[in-house]
Parts: C-alpha cells; structure tokens; sequence
C-alpha cells in the first residue's frame, strides 16, 4: 500500500509541476507515469543501501523513457525529462547543508553537501548518458 501511494503522491507532483511549466497537455501523463516509476526504482536502490545507484538508476529511468516519448510524440526530451527527475532531486539533503551551515556546524554541513552534490553528479551523468545514447541511435533520414 505504500508503494502505491508513494506512486500516487509522485504522479500528482509531477503533474501539477509540469502544469506549472507550461509542458504540453498530452505530455503530462507521459511524464508523470515515468516520474512515477523512476521514483519507485530510486526508492528500491535507496532501501537497498545505495544512494548513489538510486540516483543514478532512478534518473537513467526517468531519462530514457523521456527520450522514448520525445521521438514518439516528437517533442524535445527536456519537456519529460525535467518534470519527470523532479521527484528524485535531493531537496532534503540542500536543506540540511543550509540548516547545518546556519546552524555553524561546518563538518556536517561539509559531510551533507559533498554527499548531495555526489548524488546531484550522478543524476547529471545519467541525464547525459542517455542523451549520448539517444543521439547516437537517432535515425536520419535520407533524402
């Protein structure tokens, strides 16, 4: 139960957020299905006790099925990829750098904010892992 919850509450976000972005009508069920998803996968790793292979996992997820549906409904990728990685960022661990700097403790501040900018990395690296790939089996047409 709650898994689809968590699903639920993921899918909704998503899609209220890509409202808010102005992404194409017929593209928010797209993008929040696979936020949705990407999200459970990034849980799975995350109980598992890998926090880098959850964001790394969850955002390659979230990244290559936006580029499926970007050739698909040719739309560029950026309109699923962007609200559908929203639930995966790691808003918490930028809060508690910030609380912890506030708060003058700078070795844990120090401790938080590299192991967020370590996850923030592998998420980049996934997003363009993806997109290399996708350019590389990109058809062209000839003619």
């Amino acid at each position: 139960m709650y898994v689809i919850a968590e699903m639920f509450y993921c899918f909704a976000a998503t899609f209220f957020f890509a409202i808010l972005m102005n992404a194409p009508k017929k593209t928010l069920i797209y993008s929040s299905l696979t936020a949705s998803l990407g999200y459970i996968i990034y849980e799975y790793f995350l109980l598992k006790g890998s926090a880098f292979l959850a964001f790394f996992l969850g955002t390659v997820f979230v990244a290559t099925f936006g580029e499926i549906f970007a050739r698909k409904l040719k739309m560029p990728a950026t309109i699923f990829i962007f609200p559908g990685v929203i639930p995966i960022v790691p808003g918490l661990g930028l809060y508690e750098t910030i609380l912890a700097f506030v708060q003058d403790d700078i070795f844990l501040a120090l401790e938080t904010g590299v192991s967020t900018i370590l996850n923030i990395g592998c998420m980049a690296v996934a997003m363009a892992l993806v997109s290399l790939i996708a350019v590389k089996f990109k058809v062209k047409k000839v003619g």
